[in-house]
Parts: structure tokens; sequence; C-alpha cells
């Protein structure tokens, strides 16, 4: 891009109600750090709003009404007027009213160019670095505001926005759940969301804490969890790591799913398409990263508990983190020798079952036992032998973010500065159908030796 990009700032509001309550966060919360958030770049394309209301006076996704909409939603998550804080020797975190903090930052900008000059489309876009860095979608995080929302305006009306919400207060499954109430707020401010903030949900009392305790002997061995006893500071990452965008269309995940269901182990007779697309992504990470075949791999899967916990049930609509980690761990001849799908894909979808009401409720029980919970920290070593996947296709991404009737977003990316190594996260696409993009980070090198290896998009046509 020749041109210089000139981006202006028109406001920059703290959106707050009063008064506000606080909140103890869940155990699942505190283990989550008050740095990371999650962040997503949604692009919304003016040519694809109607005729008619092109022609009426209001303005395309309008400031104002988003604003107004904010205040709204307000109403229903009240949490986000406050601040994060620990509490207790233990370091337990709450949420708490503090007048000079808090609240939902809205920053308004324009910018000199198109929508249709940066390369979204997926032939252009393969990493995070493709769109310009002088190009600011996102607010610069700050942890004592909780969600951040950045609109910028195209010099064609196009509208992107960047929305991140603090990862210690929820999931991805309570991100999109935030932006599709938002969305229907802005076009109905009678709409009522539906959401469910009691965090007590997730925390065991004393008494079924000492029954797990005596009923499950491996209570203190979790696999996905450990307490971090090392004093030092973290080793600086050296490795040049790149994401890129894999979209496996929905042929191709039908041939590979077809091909996975005709081989599975004995003990299992369904698998689902993320099974089988986690076993062949897996797999085929492993075989790039050409560690020594002695070595012990580990796969953690993110996997959410909202259908599974059933000592307390908990609603589809809870907000907080209701994900938890599958464990899956092998031998990386085995992983590398496995040249069978579906047996792959089987052990994936027993490790996933094996995340169940019992096994979580003795994670939670684990997590309330631990002295300091900010040492707790997953087992895994990304860097080096393991990986982990999280799934948001099915999250409503694109069909429910329209804030404009029926305009849905153009593309869905993660800001530019966005880096993991030996992680994949699962976007739904634009097409409104079941193919789905790989966000994929590794190390350069792996990297383009998986690309080279003609058996990772064989299932492609």
């Amino acid at each position: 891009m020749n041109e210089n990009i000139i981006q202006t700032i028109l406001s920059s509001t703290i959106i707050k109600n009063q008064p506000f309550q606080s909140l103890k966060l869940s155990p699942n919360d505190w283990i989550i750090s008050s740095i990371h958030s999650i962040s997503c770049i949604y692009f919304y394309n003016i040519q694809q709003w109607s005729l008619y209301e092109k022609q009426s006076n209001d303005m395309f996704i309008n400031v104002e009404r988003l604003i107004l909409s904010l205040r709204k939603l307000l109403e229903y998550y009240p949490l986000l007027n406050g601040v994060l804080k620990l509490f207790d020797e233990d370091n337990k975190v709450s949420i708490v009213q503090n007048d000079s903090k808090g609240g939902i930052l809205f920053v308004s900008t324009t910018v000199n160019i198109s929508l249709s000059q940066l390369p979204l489309s997926f032939e252009e876009y393969t990493n995070t670095n493709i769109i310009p860095a002088e190009l600011q979608l996102v607010n610069i995080v700050d942890v004592d505001t909780l969600l951040h929302v950045r609109h910028t305006r195209f010099l064609c009306g196009s509208v992107a926005f960047g929305i991140s919400l603090n990862h210690q207060v929820g999931d991805a499954h309570s991100y999109f759940q935030i932006v599709k109430d938002w969305a229907q707020l802005y076009k109905n401010l009678d709409y009522q969301p539906n959401v469910c903030h009691q965090r007590s949900l997730l925390e065991l009392n004393l008494t079924d804490i000492e029954i797990l305790k005596k009923t499950n002997p491996n209570f203190n061995n979790r696999k996905s969890l450990s307490v971090n006893i090392e004093t030092s500071s973290l080793v600086q990452q050296t490795k040049q790591i790149i994401l890129k965008t894999f979209r496996f269309s929905a042929d191709e995940l039908n041939r590979m799913k077809s091909d996975a269901s005709s081989h599975l182990s004995s003990n299992v007779t369904y698998v689902s398409t993320f099974d089988v697309l986690t076993a062949h992504l897996y797999r085929h990470v492993m075989l790039a990263r050409n560690y020594s075949k002695s070595s012990i791999t580990k796969l953690y899967i993110s996997t959410d508990i909202r259908p599974r916990l059933t000592q307390p049930s908990i609603p589809n609509t809870y907000f907080g983190n209701g994900t938890m980690l599958s464990y899956l761990e092998m031998n990386m001849t085995e992983l590398i020798n496995t040249n069978c799908l579906g047996l792959l894909a089987s052990q994936i979808h027993k490790a996933i079952e094996e995340n169940n009401n019992n096994d979580i409720r003795t994670t939670l029980s684990w997590i309330i036992c631990q002295i300091d919970k900010k040492k707790i920290l997953p087992t895994w070593n990304l860097d080096e032998t393991d990986f982990t996947i999280s799934a948001w296709n099915k999250m409503g991404m694109y069909s429910d973010s329209d804030f404009e009737f029926g305009v849905y977003p153009c593309r869905i990316l993660f800001p530019r500065d966005t880096k993991y190594n030996g992680a994949a996260n699962l976007f739904s696409t634009e097409k409104n159908d079941t193919s789905i993009d790989v966000i994929l980070g590794l190390e350069i090198n792996e990297m383009e030796r998986m690309e080279k290896n003609s058996e990772f998009r064989k299932y492609r046509v």
C-alpha cells in the first residue's frame, strides 16, 4: 500500500453506569492472567447495506447509537463497570467498584483509505502482519478497563470494530455472547439479554471438596494444570513465530471426516469434524517440528464445560471462564507413525469424553485448595513438543454480529500483533457454511516444513 495512512481519533469515551456491586470471580477465572485479553477485529462492508438504508439520513453503524446500546448493555453486564482486584492471601480475584477506573472504553476514529485497499480476501490474507502497522484497529489494552471497543470508519463509509475483553472476566464463549447481545441492543433497545453471572456455580463447598479428596486418588494429579514453584523470570522468546490462516472448505472437511470414520477404534462409534481436524493438525504440526521420536508429546484441547458440568448444571448463557483443558499424552513415535487418521481422532474423542462432571468438579476443587492461585499454570510446553487447540467456529462469530440488519462481517481477524506458538484457533468463515479457518502459530521454519508436506492438504481437490 503506497498511500500514507492517516488515522484520526474523533472521540474517546468511558461508558459507565453507577453504582456497581462487587462480584467474586470463580476458581476457573482466578487461574487466568489479567494481562491476557480476547481480541478480534470485525470488518463491515457498507456495500452490503440495503439501498433503502443508504438513502436514509442514518449513518452506517452509527457511533451515537453504538454508545447508547453499550450503556444499555451495562445494565445486563454490570461487572464491566468495575475493575479486577486480588483479595485474600491466596490471590482469589473479584471485580469491584472504582470511582476513577472501570467502564467500557469506546474510541471512534476515521482513516483516509477505503476498506477495499486492505487485503481481506482469503486469497490475499495469510497472516496478521498483512494489515498495515500504521492502522490501529484495536485499543491499547489497559487491565483497568475490562471491555475495549475501537470503531474505525473508512473513507468509503465501511467500518471496522476492534473488540477486546479481559480474559480473566470471560472466555471466548462469553466474548461472542456479549458481541451478540450488543448487536441485538443496537438494533432494538428493548431487547433483553439472558445472562447468567452466578460465578458461585463453579465454586464447590468444603464438604464437597473433602468428599472428592477421599474418593479420587488422583485428586492432586491434574494432568493439564500444576503449581509453578519457579521464582526465576520467564525465558525471553527467541523463536521467530508466524501466524497463518488455512481455510478448510466444507467439502475438504467432509472428505477428511469420511476417511477417518472408516477406521475408528473399536471402542469409538463416532467422531466429530472437530476430532478429525484436531487429529490432522496435531500430527502434521509434530511432523514439522521433527523432535526426537522418544519424546513425549501432549495435546491440550480447550473444552466448554457448560454442557458437561451437571452438579450443578451450568446454563449456556453463563458469562465467565467456562472452559477446561482436555488432555492427551502420547509418545512421539506413536503419533508420527499413526498414519491412520481415524485412530488418532478416536483417541482425541475419548480424551474429551474424560473431561466429565466428576473430573471438572475435581479440578475446580483442586484449584480452590491451592495456596496461591496465581502460581497455577498449564503443564504445556507449546514452544517444543506440545500443541493446543480452541474451537470458536460454532460460537456465532459471523452469524450473530450483524449490527445493521443482514450486514454480517466480511471478515473477522486477530489483531496484527497476535503471537502464539504451538497453538491453533478455529474460526467460522464469511461463507456461512461449515468451512473453517484455522489460525495456526508456529516457528517460521516449522510452518514452512508443514506447508511443503503434500499430505497436509491431501483432502483438498
